[in-house]
């Protein structure tokens, strides 16, 4: 129900940021950067051990198009909490994501953003030939929020998914939010 609240509250924004995008202009130009804070909800097999992952983040976009099209690079740390449940059998999953991508805006203030990369297991169990490292993706749609000149909120919502750590695991997906503060020099 928290979940259905969230997505309702989040397209809402979406809809009214929408309407509103054309009286404001971004006035930084060249690589952005964004400082974040993300959040989601294990989803499919994950769900069965782990609750939701809380992390930080660190983006730069490097423009291909200004105001359009921009090459990013993403890297941060999430921690995946353990359920109750099988606290006693597995730790929480410890994360480090290093992706690359694009991001696409195609209103001023709306994007659509593909990221590939490899996520890093820092606490790695024993586990029938586990591996430290897994290929992910992260399809994600967002909103930037323009505060002045070169400042800005940037809020999205993506899916993300870590292949296998373990020979007795399936992928490990979740749905994420991220909200960051961003800015260019």
């Amino acid at each position: 129900m928290k979940t259905i609240n969230a997505l309702t509250l989040l397209l809402s924004l979406f809809i009214f940021q929408g309407v509103h995008a054309q009286s404001q202009v971004y006035g930084g130009t060249g690589i952005r950067y964004s400082l974040g804070i993300e959040t989601g909800l294990a989803t499919g097999y994950l769900a069965k051990k782990y609750e939701a992952p809380l992390g930080v983040s660190a983006q730069a976009e490097f423009p291909i198009t200004e105001g359009i099209l921009y090459a990013t690079t993403n890297t941060g740390f999430n921690n995946i909490f353990v359920t109750g449940t099988y606290s006693h059998l597995v730790d929480d999953l410890h994360l480090i994501p290093l992706k690359a991508g694009l991001k696409y805006f195609y209103r001023s203030n709306l994007y659509l953003q593909s990221e590939i990369g490899v996520s890093f297991l820092l606490n790695k169990t024993n586990c029938v030939e586990g591996k430290k490292a897994a290929f992910l993706y992260a399809p994600q749609f967002g909103m930037i929020f323009y505060l002045h000149n070169n400042n800005y909120i940037d809020a999205g919502l993506r899916w993300e998914s870590n292949g296998k750590y373990y020979k007795c695991d399936h992928t490990n997906n979740f749905v994420g939010f991220r909200v960051a503060w961003g800015f260019s020099l």
